[in-house]
Order: C-alpha cells, then structure tokens, then sequence
C-alpha cells in the first residue's frame, strides 16, 4: 500500500472560537442550552411545555435576541421560543402552547389575546426568576393582573 502525505499549507491561527455560535452573551463560555418552561394548571395536573428559553448552563442567564421594533430600532429580548411542527423554530406568542381552556371563551372560542397576555405575563415570571422552571396557574394569573391593573 502506498502511504498519502498531505500538504495544506500553513496553518493560521483562528481568532474566532471553533463553536462561537454557541457562547454566552454574559460569561463568554460555551454552554448555551434550550430549557422547557412548564406551566402546571393545579398541584396534582401534570406540567405541561409552553415553550422555551435559551439558558447558559454555567451562570444561568437568559440569553438575548436582537429583534427590530414597529419603528427600525434595534430591541433585544430575552429569548424565547417554540417548536413548530415542520415550520422549525416559532417565536411569536401565540405560536406558544396554553391548553385550551385556560383561553376559552364561554362559548368554546379561542380568545388569542388573552392567550397572549397570559404567554406574556408567564415570560414575565420567567425572566424575573430565570433559574425556575415550572409556575403554577395562579402565580401566572396573579402577575397577569398586576399588568392589567
């Protein structure tokens, strides 16, 4: 057998990290990981997935999206998302998952904009205590209405 020698020229050295995609935006590791955030509608109901955030598994953080507003400027949030089946990552809010009833009108309609609200004071929760995982019903509720007031 003849044995191959490859020549590739010099070898440079790369100021960027091999996984930089994959850095924390607050303690510059590699470590970033998708996280479940639950909702639990009662004590004994199971938890269920609504979606998810995008943690450093070293310190913590919530890592942040650059998203642009109604007027061009440049906003970042925190950042949330869902799976879409087979339209790959969603993050607009009533793409999240709420079971049904939570939103349901009395005649069995969907009310988006409260499904919305609800999402949104969640997220709230969510980022005001970013190493939890899992909220009940009624502290969603409870910050829903501190929005509302």
């Amino acid at each position: 057998m003849r044995e191959y020698k490859r020549n590739f020229g010099l070898v440079e050295s790369n100021p960027a990290p091999a996984a930089s995609g994959n850095q924390c935006q607050f303690c510059g590791k590699n470590g970033r990981c998708a996280v479940p955030v639950f909702i639990r509608e009662e004590p004994t109901a199971p938890a269920q997935v609504v979606c998810y955030k995008v943690v450093c598994v070293f310190c913590g953080n919530i890592q942040q999206v650059a998203d642009t507003d109604k007027d061009g400027k440049t906003v970042r949030r925190p950042a949330f998302f869902a799976y879409g089946t087979g339209r790959g990552i969603l993050t607009t809010l009533r793409n999240f998952f709420l079971p049904p009833d939570l939103y349901a009108t009395p005649d069995g309609k969907a009310d988006v904009g409260l499904k919305v609200r609800l999402i949104r004071a969640l997220l709230r929760l969510q980022v005001a205590r970013p190493t939890e995982r899992e909220f009940g019903l009624r502290e969603v509720y409870d910050e829903y209405k501190k929005e509302n007031r």
